[in-house]
């Protein structure tokens, strides 16, 4: 499944896939980039570009952002606010800047403290990471440092953590820590509470966003709880990082789970085989949970409380033809009550799920975006799940019918705080135009 904040467009940073996602949840969607630094007190243009949008939105009402002042971005519901991460020429290379403008205004907020990443050839990552339910920033790079005339290089993360909520020009990170890396980039990833560092195969670094401390994890010596099959110890892995400790996972076995408090196992819906489970972590202090039914043609999704493992919402899918092991991506409703998650979309109150995976007679759906009255946003593939190019679609989650939107049309890629962020491309020119809602 496709990360909702790891979309891509036309760069001159070149992020790696929200996904890059790694990523998981809340990595940073690539729109162009450039050399000049911007000012934290330059005006923001207003939304000239009048896109064909949904009718909750106000074309009029609003403004955007393009070329040098774009970059790379994120978004930070809980803040109210949009981050930019741009380049600028500097001795040796590239240096990045940080820049987070409100998101009903495009007013500056703050703007970072220009920096550097370790490798030269290679952007630094950027995602938002929520940990006891404040947002951060953090950014993070990987390569070669410390080589002098005795000494070879050794592979690192560096790692920047700013607290969403800054003031002023040149700010500098809350937290910056390094830590050692393999020669083989894995990503650093939003863990739940926590970041997730994979500083070796068997070694896992969890960081905390809110005092940079970290914790170290030997998944040698650390196994999910309720797996006999899990006594070799191999595929073990830190999922996810929440209040209450590390959910522990193994593959192989189907395994998952929070050591001492919950287990995938007593947990797993019905008419499922356990040993297939799979856990990934989501927004708001959820997971997202797979099981394979018994019938081998079905899977089933659940959204799970990461403190206790309790399924909040579930639903019953057919079977895609070559599933994806990636980590989804998942997106809240700003009032917490609907989540998506690419073909995924859940009312958390009512405890229904939907299901839009690609079946012998529908297409697939892939959502990005819930509002607080329970329409999703996403897009429909109208071709095959490889090749095909995108169609708009809205979904009403009262009812869980979907229904395609007017050729031409623009969905938001996320929606919050009473306005609507939309990624729109001419070409090689990328925007990101913000409209607010009506009334």
């Amino acid at each position: 499944m496709r990360p909702v904040l790891a979309r891509a467009s036309v760069a001159v940073i070149a992020i790696g896939s929200l996904a890059a996602c790694g990523g998981g949840p809340g990595t940073a969607k690539t729109a162009g980039g450039g050399d000049k630094k911007p000012s934290a007190h330059a005006s923001v243009p207003a939304p000239l570009r009048r896109l064909a949008v949904p009718a909750r939105y106000d074309t009029s009402r609003g403004w955007q952002l393009s070329g040098k002042q774009l970059g790379s971005y994120v978004v930070l519901p809980k803040s109210g606010a949009l981050a930019t991460m741009t380049s600028e020429r500097s001795s040796g290379g590239y240096a990045y800047r940080l820049t987070v403008r409100d998101a009903v205004t495009g007013r500056v907020r703050w703007t970072g403290k220009p920096f550097k990443g370790l490798s030269e050839g290679e952007a630094p990552h950027v995602f938002v990471a929520t940990a006891a339910g404040k947002e951060y920033l953090v950014t993070w790079s990987q390569g070669k440092k410390g080589e002098d005339a005795l000494s070879k290089a050794k592979y690192a993360y560096a790692v920047d953590i700013y607290a969403a909520d800054g003031s002023g020009e040149a700010v500098a990170p809350a937290h910056h820590v390094e830590l050692p890396a393999t020669a083989f980039e894995k990503a650093v990833t939003d863990g739940g509470e926590g970041l997730l560092v994979p500083v070796a195969d068997q070694r896992r670094v969890a960081v905390d966003p809110a005092t940079g401390r970290t914790t170290t994890y030997d998944t040698a010596s650390i196994e999910p709880p309720a797996c006999p099959a899990c006594d070799d110890h191999l595929g073990n892995d830190i999922a996810a990082v929440t209040e209450r400790g590390p959910v522990v996972a193994n593959k192989g076995a189907g395994a998952f789970g929070i050591p001492g408090s919950w287990d995938g196992d007593r947990i797993a819906p019905a008419g499922v085989l356990s040993e297939t489970g799979q856990v990934w972590p989501g927004t708001g202090g959820h997971l997202i949970a797979r099981w394979t039914q018994k019938d081998f043609d079905h899977d089933v999704w659940a959204v799970l409380d990461s403190r206790t493992g309790q399924v909040q919402a579930s639903v019953r899918c057919a079977k895609p033809p070559a599933p994806t092991a990636d980590a989804p991506g998942s997106a809240l409703s700003p009032n917490g009550r609907y989540l998506v998650s690419g073909h995924l979309a859940f009312d958390l109150r009512s405890k229904k799920g939907y299901c839009f995976e690609e079946t012998d007679d529908s297409k697939p759906l892939s959502f990005d975006a819930a509002t607080d009255d329970g329409t999703a946003y996403g897009t429909s593939l109208t071709k095959d799940s490889l090749t095909g190019t995108t169609a708009p679609v809205q979904l009403s989650l009262a009812t869980g019918t979907p229904k395609a939107l007017p050729g031409g049309s623009e969905v938001p890629v996320a929606d919050f705080d009473g306005v609507g962020v939309f990624a729109h491309d001419e070409g090689d020119a990328p925007y990101l135009v913000v409209y607010r809602h009506k009334g």
